[in-house]
């Protein structure tokens, strides 16, 4: 599936996803930095006119997508054998608004799996996703 998307995006085969490699707006050389972080409605900004292999159609992740990234028994979150380039052990916005209080979404902290929601205009990694339900 590399290949349709010029080697920048990663076929789940498990969800049926495809994921950017570089995880968030990561730079060439596999590097983020607090640049990166982005508020959750400029994450979905920068999804939204997102080009990878010259496709558009990415958004952010349901916080179900993306915890379903995590592998619980390890420290950082993702399995040992990603494919990923540059993930960063930092927090990860996803689309999912909090049901308690709507200027609030949930996040996935990739350093240790930790699921849970921070106000939407807080600077937080992004990480877009494409296919599935959404």
């Amino acid at each position: 599936m590399l290949s349709q998307f010029g080697n920048e995006a990663v076929f789940d085969k498990e969800t049926g996803l495809v994921w950017g490699r570089f995880a968030g707006d990561t730079n060439a050389d596999g590097t983020s930095d607090a640049n990166d972080k982005k508020s959750w409605f400029n994450g979905h900004l920068y999804c939204n006119d997102k080009r990878l292999g010259g496709r558009k159609g990415w958004r952010l992740p349901t916080i179900q997508e993306l915890a379903s990234l995590v592998n619980t028994s390890n420290n950082p979150a993702l399995p040992d054998d990603h494919p990923f380039l540059g993930p960063q052990s930092s927090f990860y916005w996803s689309a999912t608004t909090s049901a308690d209080n709507t200027s609030f979404a949930w996040f996935v902290n990739l350093s240790n799996g930790f699921v849970d929601v921070g106000g939407k205009t807080s600077s937080v990694f992004v990480w877009c996703v494409r296919g599935g339900q959404g």
